[in-house]
Order: C-alpha cells, then structure tokens, then sequence
C-alpha cells in the first residue's frame, strides 16, 4: 500500500459540491489486490495470483461543517443509518452517491486531483476539540474509471 499526502490545507469538492477546506491536506491510500488461484495440485498452497483491482482511499479531515454538509454527501436520502430496515432505500442512497466525482485542489487552484468514480464512507468519529472545532474525518472510496485510472488529472509536479 503507498500512501501519498496532499500539502494542505486543501479545498475539496465533491460532485462539483465544494465541502469546505482541510485542515491539513489529504492523506491518498493506494491498494492493489492479487487473489491466490489454488489447485489440486498444490494443495493450499497457491498456485500463481490473478490481479484483482485496485482502488485508492482520500482521507481528510474538514473544518468548515457548514460547508462540509454533511447530511447531504453520506445520507442523501434521509440517513443510510436511520433507513437500515429498508434495505433498498438504502442501496439506493448508496448508488446515487456513486460516481461522482471528487477534487482535492491544493496551493489556491494550482494543482487539482480528480477522481470521477468516488462514494464517500461513513466518518469512524466526530470530535469536538477543547478549542470548541468541530473535526469531521472524512473518507472517500476511488475506484477506476472507464479508462482504468483513479484520478484523471494529477498535479505536475507527480507526473
């Protein structure tokens, strides 16, 4: 897994929605799977591995929850949470959310990434600090797109 962090603190956009600032740049989590192909042959011990995908993880921290919104981006239909005994309701507030695209702009617009397939995953806490700033963490899943990438355009100074 490579960890890349985005200098902050970032603008974030979420489906052309801007969410409010970081407040220290984003953290980007790659992962390739490989899945062992097993046969009689060998036992349990795999045989070769078959590439599985990959998929990336943003990770930031926003500050602004006013802009931040959060009601809209994680339950857009009234709480994935509050709808769990009505599992199609919540499947499609899950799809909806799926596809969007995300922005990470860093250094006042001079270098933008872009993920077009992102669906943002539930905040593991909320924290109220002792200097009364509400922190929300935030992570969204990036999953490739039609051409194969996670993130369409990348600053210049990665490629």
């Amino acid at each position: 897994m490579a960890i890349y962090r985005v200098p902050g603190p970032c603008i974030i956009k979420f489906g052309n929605v801007p969410l409010g600032v970081s407040k220290a740049g984003c953290n980007i989590r790659t992962q390739t799977s490989w899945l062992p192909i097993t046969d009689d042959a060998h036992g349990a011990a795999p045989a070769d591995f078959i590439f599985a995908g990959k998929a990336c993880q943003v990770e930031f921290v926003g500050l602004d929850v006013a802009s931040l919104k959060a009601a809209n981006v994680w339950y857009p239909y009234g709480g994935l949470l509050m709808n769990v005994t009505n599992g199609l309701l919540a499947i499609g507030a899950l799809a909806s959310a799926l596809g969007k695209q995300l922005d990470i702009i860093e250094r006042g617009g001079v270098y933008i990434w872009s993920a077009l397939l992102t669906v943002p995953t539930d905040p593991d806490q909320i924290t109220l600090q002792s200097t009364s700033e509400l922190q929300l963490p935030t992570t969204f899943l990036v999953v490739p797109d039609i051409n194969g990438k996670l993130f369409s355009t990348l600053p210049s100074y990665i490629i």
